[in-house]
């Protein structure tokens, strides 16, 4: 028990863990990215019912029967694995800068292999940080609306939601912006965490550095190729047509959920104890 007290207090055991919850991020980040590529699709009737049903299958998935929703379970974690990233990050800077105290480096440390990237970590982290509390606040706890899908089921349109925060210009270039910032900050930290994980090697570093550019890259033009694309839908005459449909529709959408809900209630009541005597004499 004492060598992992030893190990999580110990300045390698941070950097390691902080490399393992990056990696975990990074790849929740790449099948975000994924998801949202169905917003790319002219047919925005299409887009609207399949960005549902994706939505609606990742609050739905729940393969063990856990008693609460397992989106719940899966955003605890992601909440956890991102604040002890940040946490061990801060951490790790305050102990490296406690450790030079008040003398500086006699050599230029951004020469040689620093980059930009490099020296600008802590910062884009949590630029980072913010940007995702602000864009959890807009999707999460945004403007609530509902959709019918091809099952007849009442679902949240996420789909009009997120197009109309993409309609916002504003919103729209600092989502932009914020995807440069995660390409940088991901450039570096890909590479970063395989040598801190000791995968370190005169072979495969180069291959892991470019491995980390190319993914870099990929996720923050996927993002932001989306957020374009996203906003001048948004403003095209069927979209809008779309989303005036939507809107008009709520008020209906919601009398029938609350129909399905109040159904769906009477279906779980418990019977009483009478009910249930009379049952069992019927029964002999």
């Amino acid at each position: 028990m004492k060598w992992i007290i030893t190990y999580l207090t110990s300045s390698i055991g941070k950097k390691q863990i902080m490399g393992c919850t990056g990696a975990f991020l990074a790849l929740f980040i790449f099948g975000h990215m994924c998801g949202n590529f169905q917003l790319l699709n002219f047919d925005q009737a299409s887009a609207q019912a399949s960005y549902n049903a994706y939505t609606e299958f990742l609050t739905g998935f729940n393969p063990l029967h856990f008693p609460i929703k397992m989106i719940y379970l899966v955003e605890l974690v992601l909440v956890a694995a991102f604040a002890l990233h940040i946490f061990l990050a801060v951490t790790l800077k305050i102990e490296n800068k406690k450790a030079r105290g008040n003398v500086g480096y006699e050599v230029n440390a951004r020469k040689g292999k620093k980059t930009f990237a490099t020296f600008t970590m802590i910062w884009s982290g949590l630029f980072v940080l913010g940007f995702l509390v602000q864009h959890l606040m807009m999707l999460k706890f945004g403007e609530h609306y509902l959709y019918m899908n091809d099952k007849g089921e009442i679902v949240r349109d996420m789909w009009l939601t997120t197009i109309q925060m993409f309609a916002n210009p504003g919103w729209a270039a600092f989502y932009v912006i914020s995807m440069f910032v995660i390409g940088v900050h991901l450039f570096h930290a890909i590479s970063s965490a395989f040598q801190t994980m000791g995968i370190a090697h005169q072979k495969w570093t180069p291959i892991i550095d470019i491995a980390g550019i190319v993914y870099s890259v990929v996720v923050a033009l996927g993002f932001g190729i989306t957020a374009v694309a996203a906003f001048y839908l948004s403003g095209q005459p069927e979209t809008q047509a779309l989303i005036e449909k939507s809107r008009a529709l709520q008020p209906q959408y919601e009398q029938q959920k609350a129909k399905m809900d109040a159904e769906k209630k009477a279906s779980f009541v418990i019977p009483s104890i009478g009910e249930v005597q009379v049952s069992l004499n019927i029964e002999k």
